[in-house]
């Protein structure tokens, strides 16, 4: 038997509060990454899909609900009465706390539970069958254990009512965020232990090898930083890599980030991400 060496999640350490400096990186770094949630809760088919709840109430399971920023933006986006009773599930209390607050002040979202844990336990937490109406996860995957991704999928599956939604949002393998995890991966011995970013094309995988149909819309979009406003640089390097200790300016050093310089005097970083759309009939 070999011993799993994939020992800790990195998200556990980055997302406390203390160690984002009272919420100032997570607001520096949502300057920048916002357009991703942007472009998300601009998405017409999204939109059509969660208008067919018209005036109704709808229970929601958002699996790595990290501070609520997609349910804030698209609550202005929602034209219908629809209320969205949502069940949270995160594996640090400061994202449940900071998402349970932000949905309770929406027009459209309530929070019901907090569930402290990973996706891997959502067996064990969250004992229930076709009681959802959506369940979602939002660029929270990076971090999943490869070995359960076929494990969750098939268990959200059940935990999905007739009619329900699974919604998957992820990078894909050619996005900035895996690639300047791979740099990190590997040239930072901070980074030992840990597995590369599981990517939206590893989620296709898993769905296609137990048989689950699904639709993929992919969103393109830059994230930009002016090239001498270093620290907004350093903040964003340090959570595409999720570790505010190590030093990034010698990891990504000039000849790394030579490709990311535009003309404009600008960083560019390409992200590609898909909404993966998984409905059950």
């Amino acid at each position: 038997m070999t011993q799993n060496l994939r020992k800790i999640n990195p998200c556990i350490d980055y997302y406390q509060k203390a160690g984002l400096n009272h919420d100032d990186k997570l607001n520096d770094w949502f300057k920048i990454a916002l357009i991703d949630y942007e472009y998300l809760t601009s998405c017409r088919q999204l939109l059509q899909r969660i208008s067919l709840f018209k005036d109704r109430q709808v229970k929601l399971l958002d699996i790595g609900c990290g501070t609520g920023t997609f349910p804030t933006l698209l609550d202005n986006k929602i034209t219908n009465q629809v209320k969205i009773f949502s069940d949270l599930l995160d594996v640090t209390d400061y994202a449940l706390n900071r998402c349970s607050v932000a949905l309770n002040r929406l027009t459209h979202f309530e929070t019901v539970e907090t569930f402290l844990a990973s996706a891997e336990n959502i067996e064990t937490v969250i004992p229930r069958d076709s009681y959802y109406d959506i369940v979602w996860s939002i660029h929270s995957w990076y971090t999943l254990n490869a070995e359960k991704i076929k494990d969750i999928l098939q268990y959200v599956w059940k935990l999905l009512k007739p009619n329900g939604v699974f919604l998957i949002y992820q990078a894909s393998s050619d996005s900035c965020y895996c690639k300047l995890y791979d740099v990190y991966l590997e040239s930072c011995k901070q980074a030992n232990n840990l597995d590369r970013f599981i990517t939206a094309e590893d989620i296709q995988q898993a769905l296609d090898a137990i048989g689950l149909r699904y639709t993929t819309i992919d969103l393109c979009y830059d994230h930009t930083i002016n090239c001498t406003d270093r620290d907004l640089l350093e903040v964003y390097l340090q959570k595409c890599i999720i570790n505010h200790s190590v030093d990034v300016f010698s990891l990504f050093n000039e000849d790394v980030l030579a490709p990311f310089k535009s003309q404009g005097g600008q960083f560019c970083f390409p992200q590609t991400s898909k909404l993966i759309v998984i409905e059950r009939a």
